[in-house]
C-alpha cells in the first residue's frame, strides 16, 4: 500500500521520517528529494579500475561541494547525497523513482530500494546521456521518494538495523567500494566464528 500525503505528514511528525523535510516538497504520494551540496565525482585516472584491487576501488572517485553549482559533462555519472536524511520504521519501506523532467531531458536517476529501519542519506547516481553539459545546484527536486507500507512482520534479523552487514547505516559520509567489500569480509568472519562454535 503505497503512502498518501497525510500518512506521511503523519510518520514524518511522530517518527522523524524525514530530516529536513520541506512541506512543500510532499506531493499527493511522494516526497521530492533534494539534491545536498556534496557529491562524488570520479577521479580521472589513467588505466584499468580492478575491482579486486581495494587501493584501486577505493581511489576511483572522490567527494566534493558544490555550493556554486557542478557541471556534469556528456557521459559523466556521479553520486549525488540527499539533503534529506531518512528514518524508516520496521513496517515501511521506500522507492526512489527519476523525475519526468530530468528523464526527458536525458539526465537519468538511478533507481533505489530502502530497507525497513533504513537510517541515513542516500547517494543518487546520475547519469548525463546527453551531448550537453548540465549543471546540478544544491537544494534542486532530484527525484521522488514513494513509501509503501509493508504487509506482514519482517523477521527482526532482517531488518536492516539488526543486519551485521548493513554497510550504508546511518551513512553520512560516502562508503567507497572498497570499505562496503572490508565490512562485508569482516561479516563473513564473524558469521564463520559464530558458526564454528
Amino acid at each position: 500500500m503505497i503512502l498518501s500525503d497525510k500518512k506521511i505528514r503523519e510518520l514524518v511528525d511522530k517518527n522523524n521520517l524525514i530530516e529536513n523535510y520541506n512541506e512543500k516538497n510532499l506531493q499527493a504520494v511522494s516526497y521530492d528529494i533534494t539534491s545536498s551540496n556534496v557529491i562524488q565525482v570520479f577521479n580521472r585516472v589513467l588505466g584499468t579500475i580492478n575491482l579486486r584491487d581495494k587501493a584501486s576501488t577505493s581511489l576511483a572517485n572522490k567527494e566534493i561541494t558544490i555550493d556554486y553549482g557542478y557541471k556534469i559533462m556528456p557521459n559523466e555519472y556521479i553520486l549525488v547525497k540527499t539533503k534529506e536524511k531518512f528514518n524508516f520504521p520496521a513496517f515501511l519501506t521506500g522507492h526512489i523513482r527519476p523525475r519526468t523532467t530530468f528523464s526527458r531531458l536525458g539526465l537519468i536517476l538511478s533507481d533505489q530500494h530502502i530497507n525497513p529501519t533504513f537510517s541515513g542519506h542516500l547517494y543518487l547516481g546520475f547519469l548525463n546521456t546527453t551531448p550537453y553539459t548540465i549543471e546540478i545546484y544544491p537544494n534542486l527536486k532530484i527525484g521522488q521518494i514513494i513509501f509503501e507500507k509493508i504487509e506482514g512482520e519482517v523477521t527482526e534479523e532482517l531488518l536492516y538495523k539488526n543486519k551485521i552487514d548493513a554497510k550504508y547505516q546511518n551513512e553520512d559520509k560516502f562508503i567507497s567500494p572498497s570499505v562496503a567489500d572490508e565490512i562485508e569480509a569482516e561479516y563473513q568472519r564473524i558469521l564463520k566464528r559464530i558458526l564454528e562454535k
